[in-house]
């Protein structure tokens, strides 16, 4: 009975014994296969030493991950790398972004790991993160062009992004072989074609023009001593334009060529590296030579002097003197022409009417003997006048057909149109104008004087064109011009003063002149009559205000406002409350006079409901009426009071007044 007693205990016992062994086998292969990069390592004994990485009731252990990855253990050290700059609560936990346990159907870089280290996007990493900094067309480069296993999802041997240098040469291969060292991108740079060398100093002749489009062989050919390797161990100097480019100036057999030039080793007097074609000495080499450029010969072609394929030079040996033109030019005048130029003090050909400054030959003139001779003196304005701007035509008639000095219509267009043709004082433009210059012009106050519009006042300092507005055919119009006020000057009183029952004429004026004269259009003319005109007669104070006193002047210009109205409430404050308002309206002239506010004419006895005795007459007004104090100031009291002596008074028992 005994041994039954206890058969249940132990058979219990034994259950929970099989059972815990089970399970402690169980979680001992983990809550899943490990992934098969981790599965193969000694070190984890299949998956079943889970120390190795779990410290016991503390998850996964981060030295434990770094222990086998010395590399990103180093980063964290150092604080560099994409591990390196991760916060420390993030670096604690490597499960947060390596998933295990899901054997191979999980990758070990779960898809939100780039985020979380602060990669949105992995393709458009710009490693920032590590001192490999991406730049020109390594910036367009996918990761697996560096990195072979940045996409696999199989286990790798080496390191999936670590290890790569930034040396040029392990990637690509040096076509210097050396020569110039491992630091490639200083001459040729990351943003343009390889093959261009942008960055390359290029100092001792510098790349301009034309030259910086050469390829670099083409000047370096490999194995001559112009080699990049050879000029790298030794330099030589420039080499100058002719050991290059043949000399297209030399005469031909034919005694034709490109342009014929002597002593052409210093290309650099004419040409520019930038533009080769459009060569052309400056002004003071070519005046080194003999013949200075100036006017003409500032802007003809080489070609035409020199010749070329096509022509042939125009002279040769030493440059002519700028004032021999016959050695090149033939002159197009006559023979009077010429003996006139021949008449002169000191003749020289064609110099003495041409010079080698103008810019076209038609530019010679005449000097100012040589005109008077012509019966044409040259005098101000002429005197500044190129000859072609009056003798210009198509036949000699027409150049010269002999006009007077003082027929200015002969040369002028009559700019009036003839407004003044059939006026004897004025038929002739110099009756207005000087003879030394059209403006300005003569015609001032006193000749305006002379006309139906004598200037006056202001008018005197008008210019022409403020009353001389109409312009009809590109022509100003003179005659005709309107006379009163009203064509030239806006009615600041918009016709209130040309009302019914206004007086259209003042003392022979009309217009805005029955006020007002020229010399000044405000103030008006003295003897206003404000009663005739505005219907409210000034008298007293009110004769003495300005103007603008009572007609606040508009925003827009000078034009008086409009009066606020004609009472007193409209422009003064009733100091009185309304106390003696009847009706709505408070008549003040009921009390005060027109002149003086303070000139009284209340009657006490009359218009108020308490007559004065003896003793109140001699009384101030101030001892009854006192003031009251309100939101906008002190108020004196006159109505409503009380009539009866104990108003104001102490009174006895009889009712005598105590006080």
């Amino acid at each position: 009975m005994k041994l039954i007693r206890w058969l249940l205990p132990i058979a219990s016992l034994g259950l929970v014994l099989t059972f815990t062994l089970w399970d402690l086998r169980r979680s001992r292969t983990g809550p899943g296969p490990l992934h098969p990069a981790h599965a193969g390592l000694t070190a984890l004994a299949q998956g079943t030493n889970c120390e190795a990485c779990h410290r016991s009731g503390a998850g996964i252990d981060a030295q434990a991950c770094t222990h086998c990855h010395a590399d990103i253990g180093a980063q964290q050290q150092a604080q560099k790398g994409l591990h390196g700059s991760l916060p420390p609560d993030q670096l604690a936990r490597c499960e947060r972004c390596h998933s295990e346990h899901h054997g191979d159907g999980a990758p070990l870089i779960a898809a939100h790991a780039f985020a979380r280290a602060g990669v949105p996007d992995p393709a458009a990493y710009d490693h920032r993160h590590v001192s490999f900094h991406l730049s020109g067309a390594h910036g367009r480069l996918l990761c697996v062009h560096c990195h072979n296993e940045a996409d696999s999802t199989a286990p790798s041997v080496h390191e999936r992004f670590l290890g790569l240098s930034q040396q040029c040469g392990t990637c690509h291969v040096d076509e210097h072989r050396g020569a110039f060292g491992s630091d490639c991108e200083s001459c040729h740079g990351q943003e343009r074609p390889w093959a261009e060398a942008p960055k390359f100093p290029h100092a001792v002749f510098a790349l301009a023009g034309p030259h910086a489009k050469v390829g670099c062989a083409a000047c370096h050919e490999s194995g001559s001593a112009h080699d990049v390797a050879v000029l790298r161990r030794q330099s030589l100097p420039p080499r100058a334009c002719g050991e290059c480019h043949a000399d297209p100036h030399v005469p031909a057999a034919s005694g034709r060529g490109a342009l014929h030039l002597a002593n052409t080793a210093d290309c650099a007097r004419c040409h520019a590296v930038t533009a080769w074609r459009d060569a052309r000495p400056t002004a003071a080499a070519h005046a080194s030579l003999g013949f200075a450029l100036r006017g003409a010969h500032a802007a003809v072609d080489c070609a035409a002097c020199h010749g070329d394929a096509a022509r042939t030079a125009r002279w040769s040996g030493p440059a002519p003197a700028p004032t021999a033109c016959a050695t090149c030019h033939e002159h197009p005048h006559g023979s009077d022409l010429m003996a006139l130029a021949e008449a002169a003090p000191e003749p020289a050909g064609c110099a003495g009417c041409h010079v080698d400054t103008d810019a076209h030959f038609a530019e010679g003139r005449l000097t100012a003997a040589q005109h008077a001779a012509t019966g044409f003196a040259l005098v101000a304005p002429h005197a500044d006048v190129a000859c072609v701007s009056c003798h210009r035509g198509a036949v000699r008639s027409e150049r010269f057909p002999g006009r007077a000095p003082a027929d200015c219509r002969s040369c002028h267009r009559d700019v009036h149109a003839g407004q003044f043709a059939g006026e004897p004082g004025l038929a002739q433009c110099t009756a207005c104008h000087a003879e030394t210059h059209f403006l300005p012009h003569q015609f001032g106050v006193a000749a305006h004087g002379r006309t139906t519009f004598p200037l006056s006042g202001a008018h005197d300092a008008v210019a022409c064109t403020a009353c001389h507005r109409e312009v009809v055919n590109g022509v100003r119009t003179f005659h005709g011009t309107a006379r009163d006020c009203a064509a030239c000057h806006a009615d600041v009183h918009r016709g209130t003063f040309d009302r019914a029952g206004r007086p259209k004429v003042i003392e022979g004026r009309t217009g805005c002149a029955r006020c007002h004269d020229t010399a000044a259009f405000a103030p008006a003319l003295a003897g206003f009559d404000h009663s005739l005109w505005a219907g409210y007669e000034l008298a007293g104070a009110h004769a003495e205000l300005a103007c603008a006193g009572c007609h606040r002047s508009v925003p827009a210009g000078p034009r008086l406002g409009k009066a606020a109205g004609s009472s007193c409430a409209s422009c003064h404050q009733d100091p009185h409350a309304g106390q003696f308002a009847a009706g709505g309206t408070t008549d003040c002239a009921r009390c005060h006079g027109p002149v003086r506010w303070q000139d009284m004419q209340f009657d006490h006895d009359q218009q108020s409901r308490f007559a004065l005795d003896r003793v109140h007459a001699r009384l101030a007004c101030s001892k009854c009426h006192l003031g009251y104090e309100t939101s906008t100031g002190t108020i004196v009291r006159y109505k409503p009071l009380g009539v009866a002596c104990g108003d104001c008074h102490r009174l006895g028992a009889k009712g005598e007044v105590l006080k």
